[in-house]
């Protein structure tokens, strides 16, 4: 079942849960935390905080029951939204902008698209974002032209001229990227340490993004020349993958499931993906295993089984590797320190291009 919404509606639903109680907001002086269920979104979550002067950090959960299709026209809006996807599946299309776009775990975006008319369609389950809103001329105004020179051109036009142009640059999220996001959801302090703490990870995240897309040779260049059709096979063999996470198929078998040789899967996983068809299957186990860890609730040894790692050596290798902790005292950690987001239950404005 789907459900459409327009911009209409969307607001009405949001009206409604405020008039009737189901949807609460708090603010202070740090942060604003709006959360909630709604008739056909399910719980929904939202989290906001101002960093610095044109810069802000949003983060948004909502567990929809269906599956929908939302339109709008983004009106307003002339800041910037760098935003990484950590949970769920939403196909996107900017009307005269970009054609269909998914946006999955593993990818993000750097865009503007103020006064486009937008649609999405979000998958059933939970969708998790973070995104960071910038207002460039206030955030960049001020830098020397050598250091403007340094930023996506779209950002640098914005900076210099207060000339808006709609645009989306979309990227990879790579391990290093990851990191930073989870040391996000996961922010140790409280108070003004907090908001000292986030700033500093989120200057970490664009800077990491940024570089990213200085690069002529970067993921999501060498993503856009693939075929439509590749693309979708190159998504099914990733789903394949996942689904077989205990006992995946090796390359050759994998390529034939899609209808694919096994050198065009794997030149074409690399340009989606940034990394190789195992490279991704062993970072989505250690992602696993860290969710699964933070769960308390199943010993190391069985999880890393769990994932896929028959060596319980081999797994706290790789895991520390990755994430520059052991699995056991990673699992302790977090028994100590809590999601400071996620307990507290609040993140950011239900419209992609928000500040």
């Amino acid at each position: 079942m789907t459900i459409t919404l327009l911009d209409r509606d969307w607001e009405d639903l949001w009206a409604e849960g405020r008039q009737t109680g189901t949807i609460a907001e708090t603010s202070d002086e740090i942060e604003t935390i709006v959360q909630g269920n709604l008739s056909c979104l399910g719980n929904v979550w939202e989290w906001s905080m101002p960093l610095r002067d044109g810069l802000w950090l949003f983060v948004y959960e909502y567990h929809s029951t269906v599956d929908i299709t939302q339109t709008g026209q983004n009106l307003d809006c002339p800041c910037s939204v760098l935003s990484f996807f950590v949970a769920g599946d939403v196909r996107t299309k900017l009307h005269g902008l970009t054609e269909q776009v998914d946006e999955v775990v593993g990818r993000n975006y750097l865009s503007c698209f103020q006064d486009t008319l937008e649609t999405e369609t979000w998958t059933a389950g939970k969708i998790l974002r973070v995104q960071i809103c910038i207002d460039p001329q206030r955030f960049f105004g001020n830098l020397p032209e050598t250091q403007l020179s340094q930023l996506p051109s779209e950002l640098r036009q914005i900076a210099t001229s207060g000339r808006v142009q709609p645009y989306y640059q979309s990227g990879v999220t790579t391990p290093e990227m990851q990191m930073v996001l989870h040391q996000i959801l996961h922010c140790p302090y409280q108070g003004l340490m907090k908001r000292l703490y986030l700033e500093g990870k989120t200057l970490e995240l664009m800077t990491l993004q940024f570089n990213q897309f200085q690069n002529d040779n970067s993921a999501a260049k060498s993503y856009s020349s693939l075929r439509s059709d590749d693309v979708e096979r190159i998504y099914q063999a990733k789903e394949i993958l996942i689904r077989q996470l205990d006992d995946p198929p090796s390359l050759t078998e994998l390529a034939r499931q899609v209808s694919m040789n096994d050198h065009k899967l794997k030149q074409g996983f690399r340009r989606v993906f940034n990394t190789t068809v195992f490279g991704y299957l062993h970072d989505y186990r250690l992602e696993q295993a860290r969710q699964l860890l933070e769960t308390g609730e199943v010993g190391v040894v069985a999880i890393a089984h769990q994932v896929g790692f028959a060596d319980r050596s081999y797994f706290a290798a790789a895991f520390r590797k990755k994430f520059g902790i052991n699995p056991g005292v990673y699992r302790r950690s977090q028994e100590r320190s809590p999601n400071c987001l996620a307990t507290e239950k609040t993140p950011p404005s239900h419209r992609k291009n928000s500040a």
